[in-house]
């Protein structure tokens, strides 16, 4: 990776926190000469176990958590109590997030982990799932957003409808554990509000996050105030939110919720607006990664293991489903 990053000069990099460590530590091999400084700092924040200690040391409201190495999934409901969450230490788009209504299913899934110590149990926070998502550049907050997750790609996944609201308190916030962090770039944080109106900050990413499309479409500049930030010259002009409540839908994700949401009869015509809103966004490149190279590529895998199963000996056919 530090050969691939070598032929140009890096300015910024966003990865997924999978793949975030490697990323870093390809980084630190290059000479100064090739790469800016922007993401020092953000591989302090990659391990979710420890940002939950940083909240707690603030004085931020966090989910209390237990780290799974030295801790019986027994122990651990006797804590925390059920639902619970048991986490990867270190994951993207919730691919790591597990929550169990029971005991025994959290000790069978708990059995099969190898390394207890990449992963901790998080206190279950029933509420309304709400981002804060921000970019600061070396001023200070350029462009601050705050909504509501409405629905999810899947379960604890990258959101696909959300509602935009004024939320100063969440706000706050945010602002305080942007100040401590120090750190410049895109962000965002993931909220729990409980049924008392208490925030709980359960996750911190330091990239590009989901709802960002989403975000430009109903008038929030993170792009330009991103570019800006890296050329390091430029007014950032103020965000404005284009309506109060405004509902946004991820592209391709929340279609048939986009569909769906207003007067039949204008269905289609909301369809094309959508579609042609979202090509001018991201470019025709792109655009068309998600709707031909995307859905292909994930055809192209199920066939493919699909046809692994089919040419399996009939008798390991058999055992799998004994078992």
């Amino acid at each position: 990776m530090a050969q691939i990053l070598s032929e140009e000069y890096v300015t910024d990099v966003h990865s997924t926190e999978s793949l975030a460590m490697n990323t870093y530590a390809a980084l630190n091999l290059l000479p100064i000469s090739h790469r800016s400084d922007r993401w020092v700092g953000r591989s302090a924040i990659l391990d979710k176990w420890r940002v939950s200690g940083v909240l707690r040391d603030l004085g931020l409201r966090t989910p209390d958590t237990l780290l799974a190495d030295g801790t019986s999934a027994d122990e651990a409901v006797a804590k925390l109590s059920l639902p619970i969450v048991l986490k990867s230490r270190v994951d993207a788009s919730g691919s790591g997030v597990n929550v169990f209504d029971t005991l025994a299913s959290l000790r069978t899934f708990f059995a099969t982990i190898q390394s207890p110590n990449d992963w901790f149990f998080e206190q279950f926070i029933h509420g309304e799932s709400l981002v804060c998502a921000s970019c600061v550049s070396d001023e200070g907050i350029e462009v601050i957003a705050t909504y509501e997750v409405l629905k999810s790609i899947y379960p604890r996944g990258p959101s696909s409808v959300v509602k935009f609201r004024n939320d100063a308190k969440l706000e706050e916030s945010a602002r305080t554990l942007i100040d401590a962090l120090h750190i410049r770039g895109l962000m965002c944080f993931d909220i729990i509000r409980d049924s008392n109106g208490v925030d709980w900050i359960h996750d911190v990413n330091l990239r590009v996050f989901s709802g960002f499309s989403m975000s430009q479409l109903v008038g929030f500049d993170f792009r330009g105030a991103y570019i800006r930030y890296l050329l390091g010259h430029g007014v950032i002009q103020p965000s404005r939110l284009d309506a109060l409540k405004a509902e946004s839908f991820a592209f391709p994700q929340g279609g048939k919720d986009m569909y769906r949401a207003g007067a039949r009869r204008t269905a289609w015509l909301r369809s094309i607006q959508w579609t042609w809103r979202y090509w001018r966004l991201l470019g025709s490149r792109y655009f068309l990664y998600f709707t031909i190279n995307r859905p292909v590529s994930s055809i192209q895998r199920t066939t493919a293991r699909l046809r692994r199963r089919s040419h399996q000996p009939h008798g390991d056919q058999h055992r799998r489903r004994a078992r």
